[in-house]
């Protein structure tokens, strides 16, 4: 029965292994990512872990926001492929 449970398990990333989840960004820059509040993640005192399940949500699902490219010079977005 535990076994089951298992798959609702949330699993937490850190800042290392979000980059190292994202090909081509450092964890200087996911971690600024979270500072400013580009990325989504949970503020834990010092850290910021990172729900896997919504980072890989978050970087594969379209949003009506990804419409405007407009004032977006140097920020990373997500792309549609």
């Amino acid at each position: 029965m535990i076994s089951e449970q298992n798959n609702d398990k949330v699993e937490m990333l850190t800042i290392d292994e979000a980059a190292a989840l994202i090909h081509g960004l450092s964890k200087y820059r996911v971690r600024a990512m979270c500072v400013n509040n580009e990325i989504p993640h949970v503020r834990a005192g010092r850290k910021y872990p990172i729900c896997k399940q919504v980072l890989i949500r978050w970087l594969t699902e379209p949003t009506s926001s990804f419409q405007s490219h407009a004032g977006s010079e140097g920020k990373i977005q997500r792309i549609n492929v």
